[in-house]
């Protein structure tokens, strides 16, 4: 098996509930991991990683897929979506209707913010 040139890094972090900052794992997140997988594995995509991994940061907006190199993070993955996403894993154009920036990644519920505006 060749060394992956591409990796699909799929948030599955578990707050408790009561938490303020929503999980991934909570929106659904093993879904998308899972069907990444299975779409990467009907493709034989052997250039292709597709990693579990904890917390992203852009909770807010989650589910989360960040692909490396291209850094290119995604929220509000859904399974739908992981077609689009495979493609951009295998050397397409990132999906920019999920893609999300800096300003996501800020983004902090009421009761977790400074009250600065």
């Amino acid at each position: 098996m060749p060394k992956p040139e591409t990796f699909a890094f799929v948030c599955i972090n578990q707050r408790d509930p009561e938490h303020p900052r929503p999980s991934c794992l909570n929106n659904l997140s093993n879904e998308v991991f899972n069907a990444l997988r299975e779409e990467q594995g009907r493709r034989m995509a052997t250039e292709v990683k597709v990693v579990a991994t904890g917390c992203l940061e852009a909770c807010m907006v989650g589910p989360i897929v960040a692909v490396y190199p291209d850094d290119v993070f995604y929220g509000g993955v859904i399974e739908e979506d992981v077609p689009e996403i495979m493609d951009h894993l295998q050397g397409g154009e990132p999906v920019e209707r999920l893609r999300i920036g800096s300003a996501e990644f800020d983004l902090r519920p009421p009761e977790m913010s400074d009250g600065a505006e």
